[in-house]
């Protein structure tokens, strides 16, 4: 059986915030979770929830899209986060889908800037996937970390540990030094008695310590 895949779309509008705007059949009770999942991004995302795979990206509106200006009421450019779920695991997303779901995520959005305040969730059709696909989903098993098809290079943590393990090697104190032995005899500053033999010689007396 060939995959389905059903178009989704998160956006706000002039006046009103982000909130989903089409919706999957499977998804209808509980269409908040794509807001959870669907976040800005650069490129194609993929997570999977609920045992469906969610692939979106980031679409921002022009002009030709609305027929109008694509800007909310302070001014600012509007963006729509448009997708596909399936239920089977998307290992590479087709450009085809991302097309049908934009196009299908744009009709709902021309109705919803007709009349923000009454617009109420719609339910999308499915389409076949083209998207090349894996096993089904996992049921139960939500990755709320979405892996992105456009991702940036990572810093290697490597690199700092090698520097903590180089900082911390070879440091250890030296011992500390023996003292030397004096080589001069220690000034004093009197004159020492000296003693006398039982001959009546004075005896010699040295200065310097004994080094033994």
């Amino acid at each position: 059986m060939d995959a389905q895949g059903w178009p989704f779309l998160v956006a706000r509008g002039r006046r009103r915030g982000y909130s989903v705007l089409l919706a999957p059949p499977p998804l209808m009770s509980s269409y908040g979770l794509l807001e959870d999942v669907a976040r800005p991004t650069s490129g194609i995302a993929v997570a999977t929830v609920r045992g469906l795979c969610v692939v979106w990206s980031e679409h921002a509106v022009t002009p030709d899209d609305i027929g109008a200006e694509p800007r909310d009421e302070h001014s600012r450019p509007l963006r729509l986060l448009h997708g596909f779920v399936t239920e089977q695991t998307v290992t590479a997303p087709s450009e085809v889908d991302m097309s049908r779901s934009l196009t299908a995520a744009l009709d709902t959005y021309r109705r919803f800037l007709d009349d923000e305040e009454r617009f109420t969730v719609e339910r999308s059709a499915s389409f076949p996937a083209h998207s090349d696909i894996g096993s089904p989903a996992a049921i139960g098993k939500p990755d709320p970390r979405p892996r992105r098809y456009t991702v940036p290079a990572l810093a290697a943590g490597a690199v700092l540990v090698g520097a903590v393990i180089f900082a911390t090697s070879g440091n250890d104190p030296e011992p500390p030094k023996t003292p030397s032995c004096p080589t001069t005899t220690a000034p004093t500053t009197h004159t020492p008695v000296k003693p006398t033999t039982t001959t009546g010689k004075p005896a010699t007396t040295s200065l310097q310590p004994s080094c033994t």
